[in-house]
Order: C-alpha cells, then structure tokens, then sequence
C-alpha cells in the first residue's frame, strides 16, 4: 500500500505558546483518515523558531500520541553539523523511528554532501531519511552522490522535494539496485510520482488533505490512473485555494483551514510572513472546505 506521511504544522496559542493539546487533536484526525507516519519538526512545522525545549515538549508529544500506529520521524535541521549531533542527542530518548536530515544551507552549507550525510547517520542510533530540497538549501545532488548516500545502510529513504521530473526518474533508477524508500514531497505531483514507483509522499498538506492524498495513494495502488488524476486535481484545487495561488499563505492558510475544521485552536504562526491573513482569503478557504468537506474528514 502506498503511504501518505503528513510533514506535519506546529500549532500554537493565540498567546504563541506550543500548543501540544491541539498537536495531538491533528496527529488523531490524521491517522483517523489514515496517516502511515508524521514527519515533526520539519520546515512545515517551523522548526527554527522553536526553543530546544519546544522541540523536545512536541517531539514527545508526537511519540505519546502516535505510539506504534504510525511512523514518526523527527527532524534535525538545524544551522550546522554540531547543533544536529545536539538536536539526535537530546532526543534520543524518545520513540520514534526515524531521523530526517536535512542540509543546512548558503554558508553553512556541506562542502562535501555525501561526507556530511554519512557522519549524521554513522552517529545516529536509527534509521534516517534525507530530505532532498534543493530549493531552500541550494545543495544540489548528482546522481553519483544520490547513489554514495543512499548506499549508507542506515540511509534508508528519501524525500523528494526538488520539483523535477530527472531527479525523480534518476531516483527511481537508483532503486533498482539500492533498496531505499522513495518519497515524493511535492504536493503537485503525488499521482504521477505514485504510479511511477514512489512508496509514498511526504506532504506539508497532509496535516489538511490525508484523507484525500490516501485516496489517490489507493487508486495508484490499483492502477486507476484515470481516477487518480481526477483526485489529484480535486488535490490541486484546495491546495491554490487554501495555499493562494502564489502560495504565500503556505502556513497560516493551512492552519485557519485547521481551525474552520476544528482540530486546532488558533491560526498563530511564528513566521513573520504569516501573521495577517485576509478576510477574503479566509472566505476562499472556507468555501473550499466547505466544497470538499467529504473528501477531507
């Protein structure tokens, strides 16, 4: 069965205090509809602008409420190699399953890739997953370097985020002769990258749209390309409504569709960009959910 992963948001107080009460209300809702696994302090889950402590307090919350039924894997994304080491070491003691890597960027980025990916998972006590997203940390993998990294035996998945068709094809190449877990990461993309061969997806619009992703996930499963495609525009649609087309919403459009739908309390983000959100844009968001109510709970 393909699997749906949520790369899942952060809620908060009105007041800007971790909300961990409306975090376990979200992973609940999630894997009702049928979640296979959570990705936590993810870029979604605006990882850079929480306290240590915050990180450890969501982190546990996760672990307690999604227990077995579910992955949880935690990012370690952080401004540099020591501060990740840091980041694994504070939080070993819980239960997850996986770690995800990504790299840091511009200055700090990795002078040596595949150096930096096998030192995060010599030190790690589980498995790791790396997050490809070339966009944001501008670090850029040839195929070569896909396959030393991948070779990692505790390296066992990847997430694909990079937006492109030759990425994902070299992947899949990759994966007929090293056994990793391929994941799509771009929303767009989740039927085509499914019938294609991807395991699944890893979606910040997961937190919103599981139900709806497992659909499509079932539909690639049973070779239903037609139908699939017919979702994944249903997909597209709430995705440039609640996102805005230009997607600069991307976080605080999702929570107030949260919030519309009754599983978190508040819409605060601590994005800077994310503070105000239109009344119109609010009015679009909830005729959107109104409009695909059955298809998202």
């Amino acid at each position: 069965m393909k699997q749906i992963i949520s790369a899942a948001i952060t809620p908060f107080t009105d007041d800007g205090k971790l909300d961990t009460k409306s975090a376990a209300k979200l992973y609940e809702f999630n894997m009702s509809n049928g979640c296979d696994g959570f990705f936590i302090l993810g870029s979604m889950g605006e990882w850079a602008l929480l306290t240590p402590e915050e990180k450890k307090e969501l982190a546990a919350c996760a672990c307690e409420t999604i227990g077995k039924k579910a992955k949880v894997l935690l990012g370690i994304a952080d401004t540099g190699m020591p501060n990740m080491m840091r980041n694994m070491e504070m939080l070993s003691s819980l239960s997850h399953t996986h770690w995800v890597l990504i790299y840091p960027g511009s200055w700090a980025g990795p002078a040596d890739p595949v150096g930096y990916a096998h030192r995060i998972a010599d030190a790690a006590d589980r498995p790791v997953f790396l997050y490809y997203i070339p966009g944001f940390n501008g670090v850029s993998l040839s195929t070569p370097q896909f396959r030393d990294i991948l070779s990692h035996p505790k390296i066992v998945g990847c997430k694909n985020s990079s937006g492109s068709i030759r990425t994902r094809k070299e992947l899949l190449f990759l994966k007929q002769s090293l056994d990793f877990e391929l994941y799509e990461g771009e929303e767009w993309g989740i039927d085509e990258a499914l019938m294609a061969g991807c395991v699944g997806a890893v979606a910040g619009f997961a937190s919103t749209a599981t139900k709806l992703m497992k659909q499509i996930a079932r539909l690639a499963d049973q070779n239903d390309f037609k139908a699939a495609y017919k979702f994944q525009f249903h997909l597209v649609d709430i995705f440039h409504k609640v996102y805005g087309e230009n997607v600069a919403w991307w976080n605080i459009g999702q929570k107030y569709a949260l919030q519309y739908m009754g599983i978190i309390s508040s819409i605060k983000s601590r994005i800077e960009s994310q503070q105000d959100l239109p009344e119109d844009q609010k009015a679009v968001i909830r005729a959107c959910i109104d409009k695909y109510r059955d298809q998202l709970m």
